[in-house]
């Protein structure tokens, strides 16, 4: 079965989110305007699908045979656990490169990193195992004892195909330890972090790294055979929930709509398991979605968030269920007089509270990330609301800021996501560049939370 990567093009925003019904694999976040009567979204096609949308009077072009690129980008998996021993973290840079990083790997330098490094490097076992019976892992870096530290937590690979962010999530580990342990700079390209900079982001921060957060989901599409026909195995989204009741050919939630916020709006959710954006039978229904909570639940110092995704050369900020507004309180995801008002983007009825405050702080860190990404080889991204084109719910980045909104005992979390790169999984050559831009980035962030 031939699959394609595609541009699907419409004259009004509200004819694209016409699409929903449809239920393709579309890549909602990366949608935009190209001009005052054009409007793109890219997703993941069959040619049967190319035809229906075709007829119902959308532009559908194509980019790209992705049976083709899937053939080429699984042999760019590692065939061999770079990092089962101890001695496998020696000279990672020249190792990382070799290959993108299976689940197991990323769990093996998760723990050697803790044996390495024992007064860095604390390992956390999260408590839920995936449907495939996996056990996860996080890790919490900082140098001393000292209380009240902010934390901040990075997550990757929510989503199956988007390798990724994994690998982003242990680069940025490795590299931050091995400078702090050798004394010298940070570098990624034209960005560097004198040895100041490195001391102060360890010696005043938490941080909490959660690599790979769907490896069921990452396992199943990085062991596509090409001989099988089907390229759809590589290009999975979701993650491994055998979801029986629906039968085999509805497997899987989309971890990124089973966060609890808004969960039951609808809002750019299904509620179909052969949906892409299937949300589950609840919020925090998966292990992986819950394991991330755990982590928030845990460590309720956490005051910084970024969930790293692909693709699009974004830097996404709250809200995503509907166009933010600043002067009335009162309309917010909590208050069920808007129930079935949220989600319309760009009407009168409702927009979600954020304070003028939050938002300008935001941003300014936003902005402040981009520059250091920008500084390593020109490459910037775009700064948005998460809302785009495209209202959302149930996301990680929408929970975690939410929390302390829900409860006023926890503390306020500011989240991003960024969206890497220009295609779920980059040529690993290209990757090896995106490693750099979003370590520096993820770097920036960091010592802007540890007050520098």
């Amino acid at each position: 079965m031939a699959i394609y990567s595609v541009r699907i093009t419409a004259k009004t925003p509200e004819k694209l989110r016409e699409l929903d019904k449809f239920e393709l694999d579309l890549k909602y976040r990366a949608a935009r305007k190209l001009a005052a009567d054009r409007f793109m979204v890219p997703g993941v096609l069959t040619e049967e699908e190319i035809r229906q949308v075709g007829a119902a009077g959308y532009t559908v072009e194509s980019v790209s045979d992705l049976s083709r690129v899937a053939e080429e980008r699984v042999q760019e998996v590692s065939h061999i656990n770079r990092f089962a021993e101890v001695a496998g973290l020696s000279g990672f840079e020249k190792r990382a490169v070799m290959g993108y990083m299976t689940a197991d790997e990323v769990e093996s330098a998760l723990i050697n990193l803790k044996a390495l490094h024992p007064d860095l490097v604390t390992l956390i076992k999260l408590p839920n195992r995936t449907w495939e019976n996996r056990i996860s892992h996080a890790v919490r870096v900082r140098v001393g004892t000292n209380t009240g530290r902010t934390g901040v937590l990075f997550t990757g690979s929510m989503h199956a195909r988007e390798w990724g962010g994994s690998d982003i999530c242990v680069n940025f580990l490795v590299n931050l330890i091995n400078a702090y342990s050798a004394g010298s700079e940070l570098t990624y390209g034209g960005k560097s972090f004198p040895v100041t900079q490195v001391r102060a982001i360890l010696e005043n921060l938490d941080i909490f790294v959660f690599p790979d957060v769907n490896p069921d989901g990452k396992h199943y599409s990085q062991t596509y055979n090409p001989n099988s026909g089907d390229p759809q195995h590589f290009w999975w989204r979701k993650n491994r929930n055998p979801n029986t009741a629906a039968g085999a050919s509805s497997q899987g939630v989309d971890l990124n709509r089973n966060f609890d916020f808004l969960w039951d709006s609808g809002i750019g959710t299904s509620s179909s398991p052969s949906s892409f954006t299937y949300k589950g039978q609840s919020a925090f229904s998966e292990p992986e979605s819950s394991n991330v909570r755990h982590l928030f639940d845990t460590f309720p110092n956490i005051g910084y968030y970024v969930d790293v995704h692909s693709y699009g050369g974004l830097i996404l900020h709250n809200w995503g269920d509907d166009n933010n507004q600043t002067t009335d309180p009162g309309q917010n995801f909590s208050n069920p007089v808007y129930n079935g008002k949220r989600g319309n983007l760009n009407d009168t009825l409702y927009g979600e509270f954020i304070s003028a405050q939050d938002k300008d702080m935001i941003i300014n860190l936003a902005n402040r990330m981009n520059s250091a990404l920008e500084a390593v080889r020109g490459k910037r991204y775009t700064i948005q609301q998460s809302v785009g084109l495209y209202p959302t719910s149930a996301t990680s980045d929408d929970y975690a800021f939410s929390r302390h909104i829900v409860n006023g005992l926890n503390r306020k979390v500011h989240a991003y996501t960024i969206e890497f790169g220009e295609e779920f999984v980059p040529p690993l050559s290209e990757m090896s560049h995106i490693i750099q831009d979003v370590c520096a980035a993820m770097s920036e962030l960091c010592l802007a939370a540890a007050g520098q």
